[in-house]
């Protein structure tokens, strides 16, 4: 239902008693009769008097339904005293109040007035009425009564404009009577100068509770969460302030045992230009509650991997011990330290001392790597030459390539410092890694290149073989963890797959990059590329 103000129907009122008052000012100048002018005077006053006493119980049906009736009756009295014919005008000061209340009063005005004029018109001439006005008073009469129905007339139109102008502006494209807000996807509040709520679509009052509710409800009282209510008010109260449109997150306390976590409401307060308001909210306890187990799986993921960087640590303790002793012995007794050993014997204990190594290397690349995926792998950044890491790694794989008929060619430019600041251990871990891989994967009678260069502030070092090559599928792979390419199984060395890996890991923690370039066949050229962290 369209909303009622007082001051629309205060407006028409007011105007017809001031023409009234006017005419007979008018009259008393001319030298009428007091009399007369006085008797006129209320007459004319009398409805509008009538239904001012009414104004403040106006937007009562009841109330509208009097007052419509009070000028119905004054359209009879003047129609009957003043004249069917002159005053016929009288009877559109119906219509023109009715104008002022909503558009059903209107169609109900008009009947009642036609009703009136048909009765006045069958009255005349059926009834003896005294003569109560005299010719001169009965011609101000009519003349008066004219002008302030006029007058009425245009002010309830006036007033009629207006009441739909504001009841669109209010409702965006609908009346209040319409049934506009449930096309707005979430809950949709319509609330008046005074705080009352005017509106709601199902899916708000579902949200809030409100089916079945009995009473006047509020902004102030449309949750029953205190803190809600209180974040609902100030919010409001800052888009009045601001003049624009107020984004707020509600919190609302859990609705049964079963709910764990409450429910989230995002609400968006709209002022318009009546002083009411518009809120509009949308559910997101869904969207919550996934974003809160994910917070929860990141947590237990965060603490796995804490705790397997702490196991690995200690087991990692634990099994280098022995194994360095086991290497010790393996050591002593390949180079005959207490005596000769039969032939047999000789070769187990070269195995033992291969096998413990390379399970002493793999123990230190999983906590390498463990402690860099839990983000506990700290770069200790220096100033260094790379071209001297590049040399002393050289010579240190150089016992396994000569071991394994593979030669390792080193390209670096002259005389010139590879000057870098980053982790020099790291950056030597990474080269060893890569020439242990080319070494172990290169045929009998191959070559491995190692070149290092400085391009634009950053380390390019480079390791090419010309070995069995990968696929572009195995390209794909080759890096993640425990992965090794076909062509690993064609030779007889072992690796674990974590060396790529820890190296990759290693040059983006620099905030650099590993590319691997191989083809089948043609060997795999593997780059890594060091920012020099002062540049960073």
């Amino acid at each position: 239902m369209e909303r009622f103000s007082l001051t629309r129907l205060l407006g028409p009122l007011l105007i017809w008693l001031g023409v009234v008052g006017a005419g007979v000012f008018a009259g008393a100048l001319r030298g009428v009769d007091p009399g007369a002018l006085g008797l006129v005077g209320v007459i004319l006053a009398l409805p509008a008097l009538l239904s001012l006493v009414l104004v403040g119980v106006a937007e009562k049906r009841w109330a509208q339904a009097v007052i419509l009736l009070i000028w119905t009756g004054f359209g009879v009295f003047a129609g009957l005293v003043g004249g069917l014919f002159p005053l016929a005008l009288a009877f559109l000061a119906v219509p023109a109040i009715g104008m002022v209340f909503h558009r059903g009063r209107v169609v109900e005005a008009l009947v009642v007035a036609v009703l009136g004029f048909i009765a006045t018109w069958f009255a005349i001439g059926q009834v003896a009425l005294p003569e109560l006005l005299a010719d001169p008073a009965r011609t101000l009469f009519q003349w008066l009564g004219v002008l302030a129905t006029l007058a009425l007339v245009v002010a309830g139109m006036i007033s009629g404009s207006e009441r739909r102008r504001l009841s669109l502006m209010d409702a965006g494209t609908a009346s209040t009577g319409t049934r506009w807000r449930d096309g707005v996807s979430g809950g949709l509040f319509e609330f008046g100068r005074d705080g009352a709520l005017l509106g709601a679509n199902p899916e708000g009052r579902a949200q809030f509770g409100l089916d079945g509710v009995r009473g006047d409800v509020s902004l102030d009282t449309l949750s029953d969460s205190e803190p809600a209510r209180a974040r609902l008010t100030e919010t409001a109260d800052l888009a009045r302030r601001r003049g624009e449109p107020v984004d707020a997150r509600l919190s609302l306390p859990p609705e049964g045992p079963d709910d764990s976590y409450g429910r989230w409401i995002d609400a968006r307060v709209t002022p318009l230009s009546t002083g009411g308001m518009l809120l509009h909210t949308v559910d997101r306890t869904d969207e919550e509650a996934r974003l809160e187990a994910l917070r929860r799986s990141e947590t237990v993921a965060t603490r796995d991997a804490q705790d397997k960087t702490l196991f690995f640590a200690g087991v990692s303790h634990e099994l280098r011990t022995p194994l360095n002793a086991i290497i010790g012995f393996s050591d002593m007794m390949q180079s005959r330290l207490f005596g000769p050993l039969p032939g047999k014997y000789a070769e187990y204990a070269e195995l033992i001392h291969e096998s413990g190594q390379y399970m002493l290397d793999l123990i230190g690349d999983v906590l390498d790597l463990s402690k860099v995926e839990a983000g506990r792998y700290t770069l200790s950044p220096s100033g260094f030459d790379a071209s001297d890491v590049v040399r002393s790694s050289v010579k240190m794989i150089r016992p396994s390539s000569d071991a394994a008929e593979v030669a390792v060619d080193v390209d670096l430019p002259g005389d010139d410092a590879l000057l870098i600041q980053a982790d020099r251990k790291a950056v030597r871990q990474i080269l060893l890694n890569l020439l242990s891989n080319a070494v172990k994967f290169s045929p009998k009678g191959s070559r491995v290149t190692v070149r290092a260069r400085m391009e634009d502030g950053a380390l390019h070092m480079s390791v090419a073989d010309n070995g069995a090559g990968m696929s572009a599928a195995e390209l794909a792979r080759v890096g993640e963890p425990w992965v090794q390419a076909a062509s690993s199984q064609m030779t007889e060395a072992r690796g674990s797959g974590l060396g790529l890996s820890l190296v990759r890991s290693l040059a983006e923690l620099h905030g650099g990059r590993l590319e691997l370039d191989s083809e089948l066949g043609r060997g795999t050229t593997a780059l890594v590329v060091i920012p020099d962290l002062d540049e960073v």
